[in-house]
């Protein structure tokens, strides 16, 4: 008995307590978080071209204004591309006849800047984020496999919304996109100078 009017104690003071908090779109208007699932389309970057589903977005920000918000980002995404067989020239007495499988591993990360232009439940926004980009290419043929590094600074300027159709709870977030790096790199007889992608990307916001 004492533990049911102990329990049911808790839950009158809970439910006061979310009484008491102010009617608003998010649970803290002064911040937001979105974890996404994402997907982009290369274009034409020279390796790896095919459009790909294998990608995420981690990102938070503060309001120092009502509009306007700082924060930061980390993302990746992996594409893959089949490249049938051909005779590949490695030095000037050396050359291979093989199919290859390309993949390419992005991880951009740096700040982001974001405006919205309502307060309330749909929330319509305008963002930029700058940062670095580490990019791995990877060439697998036969049992062996290729790879390089790079590293280039980033670039990705974006349009979406955030939607709160609850009261004080989580809520819903989209936006498209588009990156752009300076990542440079070779393998074998393929060669990037840049990185850009279109994309888009759907998630949760807090």
């Amino acid at each position: 008995m004492k533990t049911i009017k102990y329990l049911s104690g808790i839950l009158a003071v809970s439910a006061m307590f979310l009484m008491s908090l102010p009617a608003r779109a998010q649970i803290t208007p002064d911040t937001y978080f979105n974890i996404d699932w994402q997907i982009n389309l290369p274009l034409s970057n020279g390796f790896a071209d095919n459009g790909s589903g294998w990608g995420a977005n981690f990102e938070g920000g503060y309001y120092i204004t009502p509009s306007i918000a700082l924060g930061g980002f980390l993302g990746y995404h992996t594409n893959h591309e089949y490249v049938s067989r051909r005779t590949i020239q490695l030095n000037s007495t050396a050359a291979m006849n093989t199919d290859q499988q390309h993949t390419l591993f992005q991880l951009p990360f740096g700040v982001t800047a974001h405006y919205r232009f309502d307060y309330d439940k749909f929330q319509p926004y305008v963002g930029m984020k700058v940062g670095a980009e580490y990019a791995h290419m990877v060439s697998d043929f036969y049992i062996y496999e290729e790879s390089r590094n790079t590293w280039g600074l980033y670039l990705s300027p974006e349009v979406g919304f955030e939607y709160y159709p609850w009261t004080n709870s989580i809520g819903f977030h989209a936006a498209f996109y588009y990156s752009f790096s300076t990542n440079k790199g070779n393998l074998l007889e393929s060669d990037i100078s840049t990185l850009s992608n279109l994309g888009f990307r759907f998630g949760v916001a807090f």
